[in-house]
């Protein structure tokens, strides 16, 4: 049975989504639920689930806010729901990698549909991954050195190792082992690190609001910038400017 967390903000809806068909007849199982993409990470952590079925507006983290954090660090597909209709939202979301996006309330038999399409993307995922990682260290460190040079020159973009996987040929979850084995940070922790980075330097020469720096590296949600600024530099950013 293939693990599957449950992500919504609203408590009939995880619920529903529990009751709606039955899971197991689908090689599924319900190992948890959240109600927001900070629990449902801790909770991913925790479980290590093969799918996430996740709203895309939630308080705290997003459900793409998620898929960014998780890209990279956990071998786990994505469904996204939503109640929203507008095309910006499902296009960002099959971009970053999501199974399928569907609209509230859920279709059973499109929900059907996004599980068997999960099942024949891990079972071509599990066949086509290097069982260890290849000892041919040049290419190796070439490719991580790649991948750096691409986060910093686009850092204040949306980011997601599969998009970045195509561009050096290489499997998404292979290269995020070989991203943290050669330099001892997770891909999204480092996007975080260069994106904090340039967000200190902007508090000190500017005074732009904190909104404003946010957007300008990459961060659409200020108040997510804030806790990963707070995360990584120990202080908010209004403390770090002031000091």
């Amino acid at each position: 049975m293939l693990k599957t967390i449950i992500v919504d903000d609203e408590p009939k809806m995880r619920e529903g989504l529990k009751k709606i068909i039955y899971w197991e007849t689908y090689g599924f199982t319900i190992c948890g639920d959240a109600e927001n993409g900070k629990q449902a990470l801790i909770l991913i952590e925790r479980e290590r689930p093969s799918l996430v079925i996740t709203d895309i507006r939630m308080p705290v983290l997003s459900g793409l806010d998620l898929m960014m954090e998780v890209s990279g660090r956990f071998d786990c597909q994505f469904v996204v729901i939503s109640g929203y209709g507008e095309f910006d939202y499902a296009q960002r979301a099959l971009k970053y990698g999501a199974i399928d996006y569907i609209l509230k309330p859920i279709d059973e038999e499109q929900l059907i549909e996004a599980l068997q399409r999960t099942r024949r993307r891990i079972a071509f995922a599990n066949d086509s991954l290097p069982l260890e990682l290849p000892q041919n260290v040049v290419q190796n460190s070439e490719a991580v050195e790649e991948v750096i040079q691409y986060i910093r020159e686009h850092y204040k973009e949306p980011l997601m190792i599969k998009e970045i996987a195509d561009k050096v040929f290489l499997n998404p979850i292979y290269l995020g082992q070989l991203f943290k084995k050669q330099t001892g940070s997770y891909f999204n922790n480092f996007v975080h690190q260069i994106r904090v980075e340039e967000a200190k330097k902007k508090l000190k020469g500017s005074s732009n609001k904190i909104a404003d720096i946010a957007l300008s590296v990459g961060y659409s949600d200020s108040d997510y910038f804030v806790q990963q600024f707070k995360k990584l530099v120990g202080c908010t950013p209004s403390h770090y400017r002031e000091k």
